[in-house]
């Protein structure tokens, strides 16, 4: 009897393994940065993109990595959608932010006790708020590493394969690649420059004379 429990509980313990790690995601659901692409945002201008789901089924938790160019952009924000919170409390960590390699990494998820259903349908993750710096074009691209979507299966976090992503793309920004001035300030230089020629002109002027 206890080698025949034996051999039962062994083919339990297979197939719970075998469901876990084949969990994935609908053909369908794709994780994409909205809108797909920015076009020619003069340099200093701010602009913001969701991090959309669509056809997603009993999710628990996600994590987004999105790589940008840090010599043309600057994140300076990053906020949970309301995807999770529209079906139960989330837990949202402080997102990682590095201007310096350029990268935003966020995320958020349920926390036990999980509600009986995860969030399904469309929906947003997340959003991110940029700022260009200079001209230039740069990617907004999903770190496949660490971009996951999870669920929950007998009551364990698992992770979700087989989904899509799309990222999208600044490209010609405006500018000379240098930080928008001030009208005003360019107005007080030029003056200033007309000033300087003026004195320069009269004080040689009086010289000859």
């Amino acid at each position: 009897m206890s080698y025949r429990r034996n051999i039962l509980t062994a083919v339990a313990v297979l197939l719970a393994l075998a469901l876990v790690t084949s969990v994935g995601a609908s053909p369908e659901t794709a994780v994409a940065i909205d809108p797909p692409s920015i076009t020619n945002p003069e340099a200093g201008a701010s602009f913001t993109v969701d991090v959309t789901i669509t056809e997603a089924d009993d999710i628990y938790g996600w994590q987004f990595n999105i790589t940008f160019d840090p010599g043309v952009l600057s994140a300076e924000s990053a906020a949970e959608g309301p995807f999770l919170k529209s079906v139960n409390a989330s837990i949202w960590p402080t997102p990682r932010i590095d201007n310096s390699k350029g990268y935003v990494l966020a995320s958020s998820s349920f926390m036990p006790p999980y509600p009986a259903q995860g969030a399904s349908g469309d929906g947003v993750l997340g959003n991110i708020t940029f700022t260009v710096k200079s001209g230039g074009s740069s990617a907004l691209h999903f770190d496949a590493a660490t971009t996951k979507l999870r669920t929950v299966i007998g009551g364990a976090v698992v992770p979700i394969e087989n989904y899509e992503t799309h990222d999208s793309s600044l490209v010609g920004t405006g500018g000379t690649g240098f930080p928008q001035i001030p009208i005003e300030i360019i107005a007080g230089a030029i003056i200033a420059v007309v000033v300087v020629v003026v004195a320069v002109a009269l004080y040689l002027k009086r010289r000859k004379q």
